[in-house]
């Protein structure tokens, strides 16, 4: 945390009064406009700029010399003048303390004048061309050495004032943080030292940067006592102390809130592209900075009861998240899909080129079909794209518009019958490399409406408002001591945005998102919604539906549930293909029997372990880790070892084995000699021939692959 030279406010409760700082003075005029307007609008001799008192100087001395010629006065009279005049401001620059260079421009100023009019008295020529010249000319140059000096006395003069309200602040925050340690230590018995005091742009309130003593205390400590802190500071109400670990394990920082700014709407019209791989903006903490969440590589659980503005802030995250150009959303919503209902709508009535939401499940079939393609995604991804990881030296998939991260918004999660809430827990746990997260919604954060498998998984936990603090106890952990009156609002709540230990709970305002925000988002993000990967698609696709294709005949399915009324769709994006009628015996979606295909010796269950078929980048379905095999083999001299193919795929030689076996049984190919043995050099191993693999690509692409 950089640590800005601020000061709270003096009129901010819990901070000591500090004296007003010294004004700082307004830079001098300096345009020749300003210099001539001045002039004309007063009647006395002041110096709106330093070259103003030397522009005087010339034209008295010019004045005075005509006059003095016209009289007759005698030329050594000049002289006599000007070494009065220099006497006298010599004197008074002493008095003043001068130096001895201001000193001696002092005398300077009257004798160099001075010299000038004696001279052109005695010759009789005040009025001539060179004496004129002569005084225009030794007038620029002093006005020019004014001027750099003037200039050069007003920094420092502005540095003297600077200085001087930078140690008024120093001094105002030393005295805060006197009093928040006599404080601290008063209400919580820790003896913290207060090292910075850096208070907040948006003038709310200010942060204590501490160090902890020695003896084991710890920031949790201070954290049991928050509402305490903020009692003993007399706060305003909604006005709260925070606390979370500082920049090691022996500090602490203390947020201090003076004005509530929890109680004000905050909205972001913001529809310009994103990426999955940065922060998302949800909200406003009490300092003014944005609360953001990361699902790139986290799954979230967001909880709030009725009428808390759980619904607005899902909403809100649903708008960041359509807006990331590598991330497609998929829905499920088995109250009736009005969560995603507004994101399909513009697409539905032609106002749009795509959907905003890639996938909606509106029904139990219809979600479990979603969460079985999702498990098959993550499972095939990896070995799919290897060749990806390695060129990022990554060990999890590097997400982009053409591999977008998969993000599973469930809204309701008790709705969710408990097998696929038990497929969502494998998603948690295992779609992280794969880039396949969940966000779990639920209106109690208790055990029966948020499983606990769920909730340990996310990292990003948002708590919106409760009927029981210890709820939120439950969904954050027991040791923060969560004040619920720190959010008291509608739409405010609180954001743990890390691994609990690590981070605190922070209260926040969510962003307001009404319907008109809703509908103008899903019709600006439209045109750069990403697709998802052909890879991808086709291993969703192997999830068996009676009558339709998993994923690319999703909006079949999908609309006659989403859109009670017949709904004239204009598809435009080549991955959508929807039709506005449903498959005839199973019109509500609800008879799973119905929708799966009976896959002989084969189970719901087991179908969540079955190895798919992997497509290339291209569509083409020739499985990619075939040709990649293929070309390996060739560049071995026609037949090469298992161990040795794996070496060169970068897999495990029996995941190899494994998955080329059946992607070869697959078109009925069998290996060399039916054993697949063959001698490389003096050794006889497992191994492949480039002719077998070739025969397999051959059949791929002839289309004599098994139905799955």
């Amino acid at each position: 945390m950089t640590n800005a030279p601020q000061t709270p406010p003096a009129n901010q409760p819990g901070a000591t009064p500090n004296p007003t700082p010294t004004a700082t003075p307004t830079a001098a005029r300096s345009k020749p406009a300003g210099w001539v307007t001045y002039a004309l609008s007063t009647w006395h001799w002041r110096h709106p700029h330093p070259a103003w008192g030397t522009i005087n100087a010339a034209g008295a001395t010019l004045g005075t010399a005509g006059i003095a010629a016209a009289a007759g006065v005698p030329a050594p009279f000049a002289l006599i003048g000007g070494a009065l005049g220099a006497a006298g401001a010599v004197a008074g620059g002493m008095t003043d303390d001068l130096s001895g260079r201001r000193l001696l421009w002092r005398a300077g100023s009257w004798m160099l004048p001075a010299t000038w009019m004696a001279s052109t008295i005695g010759l009789d020529a005040v009025w001539s061309g060179p004496a004129l010249g002569t005084l225009a000319a030794g007038t620029a140059a002093a006005a020019t050495i004014a001027t750099a000096a003037g200039r050069a006395r007003q920094r420092r003069t502005v540095t003297r004032h600077q200085q001087a309200a930078r140690a008024d602040a120093a001094t105002a925050r030393e005295r805060v943080a006197v009093a928040w340690e006599a404080r601290i230590a008063r209400v919580t018995d820790v003896k913290v030292t207060i090292r910075a005091v850096q208070a907040w742009p948006t003038r709310s309130g200010f942060t204590l940067d501490a160090d902890l003593p020695t003896g084991g205390a710890t920031w949790r400590d201070i954290a049991r006592r928050t509402e305490g802190l903020a009692t003993d500071a007399r706060l305003p109400n909604g006005c709260e102390v925070t606390v979370e670990p500082g920049d090691s394990r022996g500090a602490v920082l203390l947020h201090v809130s003076t004005v509530n700014r929890l109680g004000e709407d905050h909205y972001l019209d913001d529809h310009s592209p994103l990426s999955i791989n940065n922060p998302l903006a949800i909200g406003v903490h009490r300092n003014g900075e944005q609360a953001l969440i990361n699902l790139r590589y986290a799954c979230g659980v967001l909880v709030g009861q009725t009428d808390s503005g759980k619904t607005n802030q899902l909403q809100t995250i649903n708008t960041q998240l359509i807006r990331a150009v590598d991330a497609i959303v998929w829905h499920i919503d088995l109250a009736g899909g009005g969560l995603a209902r507004p994101w399909v709508t513009p697409w539905a009535e032609g106002r749009a080129p795509a959907p905003a939401v890639d996938w909606v499940a509106t029904t139990a079939a219809e979600a479990e079909i979603m969460t079985r393609a999702a498990i098959e995604i993550l499972k095939g991804r990896k070995p799919a794209y290897q060749q990806r990881m390695r060129d990022a030296n990554d060990d999890k998939i590097p997400v982009g518009p053409d591999l977008p991260e998969i993000v599973i918004v469930v809204d309701e999660i008790k709705t969710v019958p408990a097998h696929i809430v038990a497929m969502l827990t494998e998603i948690s746990d295992t779609g992280r490399a794969a880039g396949v997260r969940t966000l779990s919604c639920a209106l109690r954060a208790t055990d029966d409406y948020l499983p606990v498998a769920i909730k340990e998984q996310a990292r990003v936990r948002v708590g919106m408002r409760v009927s029981d603090e210890k709820e939120l106890n439950y969904l954050y952990g027991w040791k923060y001591n969560i004040d619920s009156e720190a959010a008291p609002y509608q739409g405010c709540g609180f954001l743990l945005a890390g691994e609990p230990g690590e981070a605190a709970p922070m209260p926040f305002k969510g962003y307001r998102t009404d319907p008109g925000r809703i509908d103008t988002a899903a019709i600006a993000a439209a045109g750069w919604r990403p697709n998802l990967d052909p890879t991808s698609a086709h291993l969703a696709d192997q999830v068996a539906v009676r009558g339709t294709r998993a994923y690319t005949d999703r909006w079949t399915r999908v609309m006659p549930t989403l859109f009670t009324e017949p709904t004239t769709i204009t598809a435009t994006n080549s991955n959508p293909q929807p039709t506005p009628t449903a498959t005839p015996d199973n019109t509500d979606g609800s008879n799973i029997a119905r929708m799966f295909d009976p896959i002989p010796g084969d189970t719901l269950d087991a179908a969540l372990h079955r190895l798919t078929t992997i497509t290339n980048h291209t569509g083409n379905p020739v499985p990619e880790l075939l040709t990649r095999a293929l070309d390996a083999t060739e560049a071995a001299g026609g037949r090469i070892h298992t161990a040795d193919l794996a070496t060169q795929l970068d897999m495990d030689p029996a995941d190899l084995g494994t998955e080329l076996g059946r992607i070869l049984r697959d078109v009925n190919i069998e290996r060399h000699n039916n054993t697949g043995r063959l001698r490389v050099g003096e050794t006889s191993k497992p191994g492949y021939l480039a002719t077998t693999l070739r025969d397999a690509v051959n059949a791929y692409r002839a289309g004599t692959q098994k139905a799955a």
